[in-house]
């Protein structure tokens, strides 16, 4: 993973631990750790690689390990467990490119707990671009996330 999209996921999780009204200064530390991890000329993935160490000033072992973690594997079990508290139409909208938890909940509070074909008819209404934040181009961002999801749909049997 590139630092541009591990400070993501850490901006993400500072976002979810504020809407969930988490500690401050834990808030602040992902913040701060997202921030430096921007500034670095070096991608933390090739430091760890190399041996080094990760080089981002002000963090802590949890936050240090979490980062690793993140760089070599990708995947992150805190974040994943934390998505896994938000609304489902929630953790849709966090699947698409550029979408935090921030703009996914207004959507939610805004439309309410519509599924993905209630979202589709949000687009097509025009209901979704009225919600502060989202324009052509993030609903396009949208529409492209779910149109690989596949509808639930009712089955025939034909050979009756």
């Amino acid at each position: 993973m590139t630092n541009r999209e591990i400070a993501a996921v850490l901006f993400n999780i500072s976002s979810i631990l504020k809407a969930q009204n988490g500690n401050p200064y834990r808030i602040r530390a992902y913040r701060r750790a997202a921030r430096n991890l921007l500034r670095m000329r070096q991608q933390v993935a090739d430091r760890l690689a190399a041996g080094k160490p990760l080089g981002v000033p002000l963090l802590g072992k949890s936050l240090t390990a979490k980062i690793s973690i993140l760089a070599l594997t990708g995947k992150l079990d805190f974040y994943e467990e934390l998505c896994a508290d938000l609304q489902p139409l929630e953790q849709l909208l966090m699947r698409v490119p550029g979408m935090g938890p921030t703009i996914a909940a207004r959507i939610y509070h805004d439309l309410g707990n519509v599924g993905v074909e209630g979202l589709r008819r949000s687009v097509i209404e025009g209901r979704l671009q009225r919600v502060w934040g989202v324009g052509p181009k993030r609903t396009a961002a949208i529409l492209d996330t779910i149109g690989g999801i596949p509808v639930r749909q009712e089955r025939f049997d034909f050979a009756a």
